[in-house]
């Protein structure tokens, strides 16, 4: 695979906050961030937040990279069963099929210190704790990182995938530090598309599926420009 679909990463990261146990949970963490940060700005946290969860899905990208290094010869033998995993998720994700253990989820860790320390710790925590739910976007991204065998490329991927899950974050903290009104306004327009992003990210995650098991991901790099020598 000579490159992959910067843009998918990114849209990826976009849907996985729009998706319907994430966005529910947004008032939850503005709240506890509010708590950590005192009389400081929200956003400033928000921001030390997503650098806590990017630097877990980064990690996981990195790991993802080797595996796939690692285990070359033997990608041709799992593609396809790891391909059908990633499309089924798809499907459940879309509303499609119902797979009850990806439903079944553990709240964040509790995190008890404060400060900026305590934000970044509060976005590895949200990364570990919600792996089952962002698990299906994001265990397709690490098929496709997998499946380039390349650490540094992986964990680009995966930088771009959580850019497109922080910045809705950012977003929705900037608002709350503005106005409280209008964060309730955002997140009301922001759930009235959650069920579409659902659907759009499901689909999504059922292509890459069906790419990884036809041994097909070099099609991505020819739909839209992407990231070299992946």
């Amino acid at each position: 695979m000579e490159s992959v679909n910067a843009l998918t990463a990114l849209v990826a990261g976009a849907l996985s906050f729009l998706s319907p146990c994430v966005l529910p949970i947004v008032p939850a963490y503005l709240g506890r961030l509010a708590a950590l940060s005192a009389d400081a700005s929200r956003l400033r946290h928000a921001l030390l937040f997503t650098v806590g969860f990017s630097v877990i899905f980064i990690a996981l990208g990195i790991s993802a990279g080797y595996v796939g290094g690692a285990t070359g010869r033997l990608l041709p033998l799992l593609q396809i069963p790891v391909g059908v995993g990633v499309a089924a998720g798809g499907l459940h994700l879309a509303g499609l099929l119902r797979i009850p253990a990806i439903d079944r989820m553990r709240a964040p860790t509790p995190i008890d210190r404060g400060g900026y320390l305590g934000s970044v710790l509060l976005g590895a925590a949200f990364a570990i704790a919600w792996t089952p739910c962002i698990g299906v976007v994001l265990g397709a991204i690490l098929g496709i990182a997998a499946a380039g065998s390349n650490p540094v490329g992986a964990a680009l991927l995966l930088a771009l995938y959580s850019l497109g899950l922080a910045l809705p974050f950012l977003l929705v903290a900037a608002v709350a530090d503005h106005s409280p009104v209008a964060l309730q306004r955002l997140l009301s327009r922001l759930r009235g598309g959650s069920r579409l992003a659902g659907i759009v990210g499901g689909l999504l995650v059922v292509l890459i599926g069906v790419l990884i098991a036809t041994g097909g991901l070099s099609v991505l790099s020819r739909v839209l420009p992407g990231l070299p020598a992946l």
